[in-house]
């Protein structure tokens, strides 16, 4: 059960900068410290860097508020993970309420397809974090069956997202 833990974490961590590598942004420069070992820092950091979306929001704007939500908690993720060599459930849980807030933030005030498919992950992640682990509570079927949707229909609003 460890060795399968650790080899998530491990793979979480590669396939997180694997993504860094091939994304087409020039990196941030930032006169701020690392991320310190708490959850605190890269919840913070992830909350900073996406802006809440407007009340009724497009499409195309919730799509790209999520999908910028999703990369802060890839980069806080893979921070922690370099900094520390493990993600705690306690930091796992405080990332994912962040993401949920975050996305809840996104969907605000839109009744579409796109906005509901967004709650659906924001409702997901606050789940898992309520959850004693974390990461079994977000490996499911139904997880991998809510990002597919959130990426095709973001993907109809012209903006490609990752879940």
């Amino acid at each position: 059960m460890i060795t399968t833990r650790i080899l998530t974490a491990v793979l979480a961590g590669v396939s997180v900068l694997s993504l860094a590598a091939c994304s087409e942004e020039a990196p941030a420069t930032s006169a701020q410290p690392p991320a310190a070992t708490t959850a605190a820092a890269p919840a913070a950091t992830a909350e900073a860097t996406t802006p809440p979306a407007a009340a009724g929001a497009s499409d195309k704007e919730i799509c790209e508020a999520a999908n910028k939500a999703n990369e802060s908690l890839k980069k806080a993720m893979t921070t922690l993970f370099q900094t520390t060599g493990d993600i705690s459930a306690a930091d796992q849980k405080a990332m994912l309420t962040d993401l949920a807030k975050q996305l809840d933030k996104a969907a605000e005030g839109s009744d579409t397809a796109v906005a509901k498919a967004v709650r659906l992950i924001s409702s997901q992640a606050t789940e898992a974090a309520a959850a004693k682990d974390p990461t079994t509570a977000l490996d499911t079927p139904e997880s991998e069956k809510s990002g597919k949707a959130v990426n095709a229909a973001c993907k109809k609003a012209g903006v490609t997202t990752r879940y």
